[in-house]
């Protein structure tokens, strides 16, 4: 809706202006929107470079421990556990692990996804027991493990290792791991501190790689880069430094990938592979490989992307897309529930709502959503089968999830938590749910509160004629995009709405039509900005969509912001913008 601020960034200085005049009026205006003043950093910048601009994965604190002990238990034949989480980042994670192993032909091994809906999240002393009854002596994780305090204490005592690869905050106690690789702990000394779990992971295979190459050739480890842009940019980490230069050759790797379920479920999805892009995998790929941890069993989506037989693929992508189709269900249950609830009555600091009946794994998606709505710090909660409260959280970085947790009691409150400092989760013995909003809201009085501004920034204002293929050149230089790296924004002042319709699922898209002084038409599409109107009934101008008094009726004025896209969905690429924002024309 038009509830930000549009405001324009500042324009260039003349001595950038100088420095920069290589490069085309669009691309340096990006270029200095991005901090980049100098034809160097420029260079950089469009020019990213695997060898150049990846860190020394040595630097990262116990790498090489955790590299050498998992090349010991190869040569001595110990069998090995990979540990993943359940989401579209520890499954990749695990399977780069996997395909190492594979690679080297040593098949000691089991990867183990937990169910999200039997077990507790990370490792447990449960599963670490059953381990060890199974003979296994070595653990690895990925993508958890960082709190995991007393799963590690047992396995010491059974006598199995563990190493944890983890990219989460860590607590102020560390598990007694052989080993932890994660570069958000406080004495390591990585360069960049926001990897996926999954690229976590590939540095544990390069470092193993450059102290055993087990006859595997150079450079072989890049084929596993698909896994890490599939993570990374699912995980939402910051799209900016490494990770920006990981999904930019992960995708690459992807448009080529050899992947027969990922081909497979990218058939289904109707995304050609070799135009696959990072709001294919943010909003299409990621969410349906989500789909089997929160709906039925994360394993699916794991043997999806291991499998090499036709059926198994066919079977497990088709079970995908259900699941993902379940989820939007149960979410809009969610929502509409929430809603009820604090209708019509003055919202809490921290807004927590429950049900046991709530689905545990669409918890996550519905508290982003009513974040957006109430912008605030957002707590939902489920009952599992053990009769454990679960939860997931969501901020918009205006306090850090993780902290309040820990103001709210930490480990005196709940049975387990962590995350990111906007994304987290937690755990509650059964009735501790009760104190569960008086606890967070007390808390929530004393945690550091950082400002976060509602506004939506301007990259350049654009004109009609000035949409071609040789801007789209110039924007796309600058992706991948997501979080920390958004598409540039185009400001586009009074033109006139010449068609609009919406389409999809009962009208629940936008789609706007304007002409340049060519008379050709250039399209503008909102996706999920009208309610749906399932009888088929006439758009409505004025109230049948997501901004705010607008009338998007034929022959109106409007100001817009919008992106530049291609579109692939047809047989040849198109050129189209989506909409950001939309205001009547000032």
């Amino acid at each position: 809706m038009a509830t930000k601020k549009w405001l324009k960034r500042k324009p260039l200085s003349k001595k950038t202006e100088i420095a920069l005049a290589d490069f085309s009026p669009l691309t340096r205006q990006l270029l200095f929107s991005r901090g980049i003043e100098t034809a160097d950093e420029a260079s950089r910048y469009l020019n990213p470079s695997y060898e150049r601009d990846l860190h020394d994965p040595f630097l990262m604190t116990d790498i090489e421990t955790a590299a050498r002990r998992v090349i010991d238990a190869i040569y001595r034949k110990e069998r090995v556990i990979i540990f993943g989480d359940y989401d579209a980042d520890g499954i990749p994670g695990a399977l780069v692990i996997e395909s190492f192993f594979k690679r080297i032909g040593y098949n000691d091994f089991e990867a183990y996804i937990p169910d999200r809906h039997l077990e507790a999240h990370g490792l447990t002393t449960e599963a670490v027991k059953k381990f060890a009854v199974e003979g296994v002596k070595l653990i690895v994780t990925v993508d958890c493990g960082i709190t995991n305090i007393e799963a590690v204490v047992e396995a010491n005592k059974l006598g199995l290792d563990v190493i944890i690869t983890d990219h989460h905050l860590t607590q102020e106690k560390l598990p007694p791991a052989l080993a932890i690789v994660d570069a958000k702990r406080e004495d390591d000394q990585y360069p960049f501190k926001m990897l996926a779990g999954c690229a976590v992971a590939f540095k544990l295979v390069q470092v193993i790689l450059a102290l055993e190459r087990f006859n595997i050739p150079e450079g072989w480890e890049k084929w596993l880069l698909d896994l890490v842009a599939i993570s990374t940019i699912s995980d939402m980490v910051p799209l900016e430094g490494e990770n920006r230069v990981l999904a930019l050759f992960g995708l690459k790797v992807l448009r080529r990938t050899k992947r027969l379920g990922l081909q497979t479920l990218l058939g289904m999805l109707k995304i050609k592979p070799a135009y696959v892009s990072e709001d294919d995998i943010g909003f299409m790929v990621g969410p349906h490989l989500n789909s089997a941890g929160r709906m039925s069993s994360a394993s699916q989506a794991y043997y999806l992307l291991r499998t090499d037989d036709d059926i198994e693929a066919v079977m497990i992508a088709r079970h995908l897309v259900e699941k993902n189709k379940e989820r939007r269900v149960l979410v809009d249950v969610i929502l509409k529930e929430a809603d009820f609830l604090f209708k019509d009555k003055k919202l809490p600091a921290v807004i927590v709502a429950g049900n046991p009946d709530w689905g545990l794994g669409v918890l996550g998606l519905a508290a982003s959503r009513l974040l957006e709505k109430y912008e605030r710090p957002i707590f939902l909660w489920s009952r599992n089968s053990r009769g454990e409260i679960k939860g997931s959280c969501r901020s918009d970085g205006s306090v850090s999830l993780v902290g309040l947790m820990q103001a709210a009691g930490g480990g005196e409150f709940f049975e387990a938590f962590g995350g990111h400092t906007v994304a987290a989760g937690f755990t509650l013995a059964d009735g501790q749910e009760k104190e569960l909003s008086q606890k967070l809201n007390q808390a929530f009085k004393k945690v550091e509160k950082q400002k976060v501004e509602n506004k939506l920034e301007i990259d350049s204002e654009i004109m009609l004629d000035e949409i071609t293929w040789g801007t789209y050149e110039d924007v796309e230089q600058f992706g991948p995009f997501g979080v920390g790296n958004p598409k540039p924004v185009f400001l586009l002042k009074n033109v006139l709405l010449e068609s609009v319709r919406t389409f999809g699922n009962g009208g629940i898209h936008l789609e706007l039509g304007f002409k340049n002084s060519r008379g050709g038409i250039i399209l503008a599409i909102g996706f999920f900005t009208c309610p749906p109107t399932l009888l088929k009934e006439e758009f409505d101008s004025r109230n049948g969509h997501n901004f705010e008094d607008v009338n998007l009726a034929r022959g109106e004025r409007l100001d817009l912001l919008v992106n530049l896209e291609k579109s692939t969905f047809k047989a040849r690429p198109e050129l189209r913008l989506r909409l950001v924002d939309v205001k009547r024309a000032e």
